[in-house]
């Protein structure tokens, strides 16, 4: 009986540490990467939202605006290209009987040079937007998008104390 109360209260302890652990979000490539890693449409969103506290024109925000969506159209297809070479990855797979280890490393290979353009379009976007703003307009924005996250950190410094009490006396 003790046993059993034993090895229960230790599966009951590692589900509430791993699920506590799982809960927390990741956000240290954000603050590193400023608003390089953010979709175009949502810099779009930031931008419109923050038009005036961030003293864009409308102009600025006209060309920005046709980047973004020509941008997102080629970012679809080269999705919807991704999404085919991993239906044809999966139809190669399922043949368990006799694997074609050539063609498979080729969609591999496909996939994989598909999710690095998508990433040099983003890059290229990111330049672009940049060239379009003024250094002052760029350095409020990311100044912005910092602010945003360190908002939404799980214990953001300001309160972090209030939530762990006894750390205080360790520090």
């Amino acid at each position: 009986m003790k046993k059993g109360k034993t090895i229960s209260l230790i599966f009951l302890l590692v589900i509430l540490f791993s699920a506590s652990t799982i809960a927390q979000p990741f956000r240290g490539i954000w603050a590193r990467e400023g608003f390089k890693m953010h979709s175009p449409v949502r810099i779009l969103y930031l931008l419109k939202a923050n038009q005036k506290e961030l003293n864009i024109s409308d102009e600025q925000l006209k060309k920005i605006k046709e980047l973004v969506y020509s941008c997102e159209e080629k970012m679809i297809q080269m999705k919807n290209e991704n999404s085919a070479q991993r239906l044809q990855l999966r139809k190669l797979i399922e043949d368990n009987e006799e694997l074609d280890y050539p063609k498979i490393k080729e969609v591999l290979s496909k996939i994989s040079v598909n999710m690095e353009d998508i990433f040099i379009q983003r890059l290229k976007l990111k330049e672009e937007i940049e060239k379009i703003l003024t250094p002052q307009q760029r350095e409020a924005l990311r100044s912005k998008i910092l602010d945003k996250l360190k908002e939404r950190a799980p214990f953001p410094k300001e309160r972090r104390w209030r939530h762990f009490s006894g750390l205080r006396r360790l520090t």
